[in-house]
């Protein structure tokens, strides 16, 4: 399945996320999940999704070794935003999928977390989570 460059849906999103949320931004998922299925073909229906951006992983040292042991390298990916900026997302796919997102979010500041359903390659995010500053780090 392709996922569609159209417009994503984006439920329970709070008006203070949406201010500094990237996967707002117009064909930010799209293109990332777009670039995985070329790279790595399909995507499973469901998903847990995590975005952060690489300038908070650097500020804090890089990646915490509980995030590098919860999640598969092929799904930690950087991608530039429009405007230049470089963002982590981290895909966490399989049964334990919501687990390992919520316990991987509390490491990363600035992060958004979503379960993602792909409708008819429409992807529907359902937003979790945000943390602002990790206590973990």
């Amino acid at each position: 399945m392709i996922v569609s460059q159209m417009q994503l849906k984006i439920s329970n999103l709070p008006a203070y996320v949406r201010s500094w949320s990237v996967v707002n931004l117009p064909g930010f998922v799209a293109t990332l999940l777009e670039n995985w299925q070329r790279n790595y073909g399909e995507l499973p229906e469901t998903f847990s999704l995590i975005a952060c951006p690489q300038a908070e992983v650097n500020a804090n040292g890089g990646l915490p070794s509980q995030v590098i042991e919860l999640t598969d390298p092929r799904a930690r990916i950087k991608q530039f935003t429009s405007c230049h900026r470089l963002y982590l997302v981290i895909l966490l796919m399989g049964e334990r999928a919501e687990e390992r997102r919520k316990e991987v979010q509390q490491y990363l500041s600035w992060s958004e977390g979503y379960d993602v359903m792909l409708d008819d390659g429409l992807p529907q995010l359902r937003f979790l989570e945000a943390v602002e500053e990790s206590e973990r780090v």
